[in-house]
């Protein structure tokens, strides 16, 4: 990288720092690509946000090592079974969601600031430049390359060393911040100059505004807002998930503090969303409830809506979108903090190849088609869930509950949910080695490079690519493949 005063040159710029942003930069960092991450934020956001990770992106964690993957002897011993667990859809406890014992588990509760901290020091301790307190206000899109001018919130020398702020983060999420492009801050701020731009900056993406992103968008019928708070009468706000005449409530009870309680009003969208105050939730609760209810030690307020919307490209020329930037909706089941995960996951390696010279840039429209069609399945599904929860339509959530009681219809929903309903997925297995030595995918994959399987040494792997890491022995449990060349997201490239 070019390390001249107000200038950086890098191979991949990522405008915001979330979850999904980090996982990028990490994902990028372990293909040896230069990445610099530009994100307005001086610290992890702590609001209630997605702490639910399904089965596909518990597995592709555990294929980076994030988190264990299921030891070679499990698999041995129980290469067959299935774990499964009850789950709500539209706020009623109607799916059972399963994976197959080979993995981790259908589900796992792990909070959205964790998930961010261990991406954010994967990518610091392979290399990634972070540059926190900073916005990204304008993109300039070249032929070769795209310059970002960046502005600065820190004093530079502290936000040029990637250092974090001990100041108290006021923004919002991870998007990038649109100021006045004559501002004089921006004209003598920092530029960085890119190959390629990943926007994983939410939901008002600058880089989605930049490019040509088209989009399929569902207007928003309902508001919400969520929070810490402290219910100082026990059984006053029901836990769980509590319909009303007017919306819905959401409490977890925590018995030694702030629990997690949501205000969801059906009464109709808001024109506009300021920040949310507390008198506003205090406000928004007691209208949903029908009485104010007694809270205490409120904090971390977010607001959202059932809007939908996802971009119908996530490529353009020089410019990706993921997670956010790429597709938002009614927040439910944690559905969008993993689709943004797994977007990270298939695009790293993909746009890693083509910087190296390894692939064409058509892969990176393999990468918009498949994560495309997750997103359209996604919005679809949290849109039916709003309608399902509207008070004014029981007829809709008795219809959508009858056709779930159909064993093909709820299974479809439940991998729909789960993320397993992706084709090709390679699911975790053991190999094992002429010389007795064991290994399970998952461990192969840690590198993030192709694997290549094979029975012996006579048998070929299907257009495995020059760098692919071949392995030889017998596979548990049994595959319908006799030879198999595994992406580094672990999906089918190619068998035998």
């Amino acid at each position: 990288m070019s390390t001249e005063p107000h200038a950086i040159e890098t191979d991949v710029l990522v405008v915001g720092g979330g979850p999904v942003g980090m996982l990028v930069a990490a994902e990028l960092a372990l293909q040896q690509v230069n990445v610099v991450v530009v994100e307005s934020r001086t610290e992890l956001d702590l609001r209630p946000r997605a702490g639910t990770v399904h089965a596909r992106t518990l597995s592709l964690l555990a294929r980076r090592g994030y988190i264990p993957s299921v030891p070679p002897e499990a698999i041995a011993r129980n290469p067959v079974g299935v774990h499964r667990t009850r789950f709500q859809f539209a706020a009623q406890p109607v799916l059972t969601l399963s994976a197959p014992s080979v993995e981790p588990a259908p589900i796992a509760g792990i909070p959205q600031a964790r998930l961010e901290a261990a991406f954010e020091d994967r990518a610091r301790s392979l290399g990634v430049r972070i540059l926190r307190g900073h916005s990204v206000i304008r993109l300039e899109i070249g032929e070769h390359e795209v310059t970002a001018q960046v502005d600065a919130h820190l004093d530079e020398r502290a936000a040029v060393d990637g250092g974090h702020a001990a100041t108290k983060d006021r923004t919002q999420g991870g998007s990038a911040q649109t100021t006045t492009e004559g501002s004089a801050r921006g004209a003598a701020g920092l530029r960085i100059r890119a190959k390629y731009v990943v926007g994983a900056d939410g939901a008002r993406s600058l880089v989605a505004r930049t490019g040509n992103f088209p989009a399929e968008v569902y207007p928003a019928t309902m508001n919400a807002i969520a929070g810490l708070a402290v219910s100082d009468m026990p059984g006053e706000i029901p836990p769980g998930w509590n319909p009303t005449p007017t919306g819905w409530t959401m409490h977890n009870p925590n018995l030694g503090g702030q629990a997690r309680i949501i205000a969801m009003d059906f009464s109709g969208p808001l024109e506009h969303r300021p920040e949310p105050t507390e008198a506003e939730y205090r406000e928004r609760l007691a209208y949903v409830l029908g009485a104010e209810p007694a809270l205490s030690r409120v904090s971390h307020l977010t607001r959202f809506s059932d809007h939908g919307r996802y971009r119908t490209s996530m490529w353009d020329g020089r410019l990706l979108l993921a997670g956010d930037a790429a597709h938002s909706h009614y927040p439910l089941g944690g559905q969008g903090l993993n689709s943004g995960m797994q977007d990270a996951f298939a695009l790293g390696w993909r746009l890693a190849r083509v910087l190296t010279g390894r692939a064409r840039p058509t892969v990176l429209a393999d990468y918009s088609r498949e994560r495309v069609a997750h997103a359209a399945a996604i919005v679809g599904n949290t849109v039916l869930q709003s309608r399902m929860m509207d008070p004014a339509n029981p007829q809709v959530r008795d219809a959508v509950l009858a056709m779930l009681a159909v064993p093909a219809v709820h299974d479809g929903i439940a991998h729909l949910i789960s993320g397993q309903f992706q084709p090709g997925f390679q699911h975790d297995l053991v190999l094992t080695e002429n010389d007795g030595r064991g290994s399970t995918l998952a461990e192969l994959l840690h590198a993030g490079r192709f694997v290549a399987i094979r029975p012996d040494e006579h048998t070929p792997v299907p257009d495995a690519p020059d760098d692919a890491l071949v392995v030889t022995g017998k596979v548990t449990p049994d595959q319908p493949w006799t030879s198999a060349v595994i992406r580094p997201d672990g999906y089918l490239a190619s068998t035998l």
